[in-house]
């Protein structure tokens, strides 16, 4: 599927669910396309993109105008396809939208010990629990998507509260794809030569004052993976790099060009030497 399809699934999946915009945090892989599009008015770098639509929610969803989110997404004619036998099942919405495919996961925070919980956030809705995302949930920006048709306002986590967030859940990755993913998508914000990067560094800086232990963790954790030039970390990143991407670098350029771009971040703009 081309991205062109993807986009616009993507966003015709916001339309159906305009009521709830105010409630939704975008999360995954969709959040550093809306940053380069919208934050820093970049239409030409392409961020890896991907068909899973990442919804964050509370664990209540109260109901607006009558209309359940369940009740909107199989109006609009996606099935909602049941992923574990467990009470209450773990649910996404997948199927086309005016002939585009998506898949909706909605998800909310883990609050419990439990590894794998599903939140009945709402009638019909079910949310899968996960740790840490309360750091997306509790520290969003908005954005204008003043570009469709008719204009949406959207929630996404702020950028440092997004790194914050794949620094602490990338080791907790049972699928060793999806774990490069949150590298990759830490990478290629950190390694932008503008104001977001400076953004991501103030905002880190408020957010250790709020989450001192999770920081540490943070900390940890990308120091680990980022330890050394061949480190699994900047190995995991190289093998994600799409086909567009650092063109005018071969593969050792650019594992150099990681490593590098890691390590300035924790030892230099962070003031962690």
């Amino acid at each position: 599927m081309n991205n062109k399809n993807l986009e616009i699934g993507f966003f015709k999946t916001l339309k159906i669910l305009e009521a709830y915009l105010p409630s939704i945090v975008i999360g995954g892989g969709w959040v550093p396309f809306l940053y380069s599009r919208y934050l820093l008015a970049d239409s030409n770098t392409q961020p890896l993109f991907t068909r899973d639509i990442d919804l964050l929610v509370k664990d209540t969803l109260p109901v607006i105008d009558e209309n359940t989110v369940d009740q909107l997404l199989t109006q609009a004619g996606l099935a909602s396809i049941f992923k574990t036998r467990a009470n209450p099942p773990l649910i996404h919405y997948q199927g086309q939208i005016e002939g585009c495919d998506v898949e909706i996961e909605f998800l909310t925070d883990q609050r419990g010990s439990d590894s794998e919980v599903v939140v009945e956030v709402q009638e019909g809705l079910h949310a899968e629990a996960l740790r840490f995302l309360s750091v997306l949930v509790e520290n969003t920006i908005t954005i204008v998507l003043g570009d469709l048709d008719s204009p949406l306002s959207v929630k996404v986590p702020s950028p440092a509260a997004f790194i914050l967030n794949k620094g602490l859940v990338f080791p907790r990755r049972r699928d060793k794809v999806k774990k490069a993913k949150d590298l990759y998508y830490a990478f290629d914000l950190l390694s932008r030569d503008d104001p977001l990067r400076a953004e991501i560094i103030d905002g880190l800086s408020s957010l250790k004052q709020k989450y001192p232990a999770w920081f540490k963790t943070f900390l940890k954790n990308m120091r680990s993976a980022f330890n050394a030039l061949d480190s699994e970390g900047v190995l995991l990143v190289l093998s994600q790099r799409p086909s567009n991407a650092y063109e005018k670098l071969n593969d050792d350029q650019l594992k150099q060009y990681v490593w590098a771009t890691f390590d300035r971040f924790l030892k230099g703009a962070m003031g962690l030497r």
